[in-house]
């Protein structure tokens, strides 16, 4: 219980600073832009966190379909709104925000083109509580918890579908 409550949302906000800032760097070495996808500024279950003690900031480009004033607001679910965006222009952060994705393999397909395969996910909340009840009262349009992954190490992408049981695993 006390992993679900605490331990699962440190584990993720320190995994996001540490990924973010792999990303920022990746981004800086490889003259590419860096996209955020995810408002820094909200998407926090504890927004107080996300103001207080920052994990991540906007990149060149922050998409979030909620996001502040600084972020475009795009849905990842619209593929034709991926095309305002390069091939291998990008690298890309996520911070959460594929769990809203109704279909996770077009949208990593996106992510993979523009990236060119540079992408870092600091994953969903996986603890007990979160992935049996919490997450209806973060938003009933999430789907997906998803695993952390890191292209520099990482060949799948893996995450459950919340409410169900198992898992899925798509090569990227």
């Amino acid at each position: 219980m006390i992993r679900s409550i605490l331990i699962s949302p440190i584990g993720r906000y320190l995994r996001t600073r540490r990924l973010f800032r792999a990303a920022k760097e990746m981004s800086r070495t490889k003259s590419k832009r860096l996209m955020v996808i995810g408002d820094p500024c909200s998407g926090n279950y504890f927004q107080f966190m996300s103001s207080m003690f920052p994990n991540c900031e906007h990149g060149d480009v922050t998409v979030d379909l909620y996001g502040c004033d600084s972020c475009n607001r795009m849905d990842i679910n619209d593929m034709s709104a991926w095309d305002d965006y390069e091939d291998d222009g990008f690298v890309v952060m996520e911070t959460g925000v594929l769990g809203f994705s109704k279909d996770v393999e077009a949208v990593l397909r996106q992510i993979k083109r523009i990236s060119g395969g540079d992408f870092l996910s600091a994953g969903g909340n996986r603890g007990f509580l979160w992935v049996k009840y919490l997450y209806k009262t973060y938003s009933k349009d999430l789907i997906h918890s998803m695993d952390p992954f890191d292209s520099r190490k990482d060949e799948y992408f893996s995450g459950i579908k919340l409410g169900q049981k198992g898992s899925f695993r798509l090569k990227f």
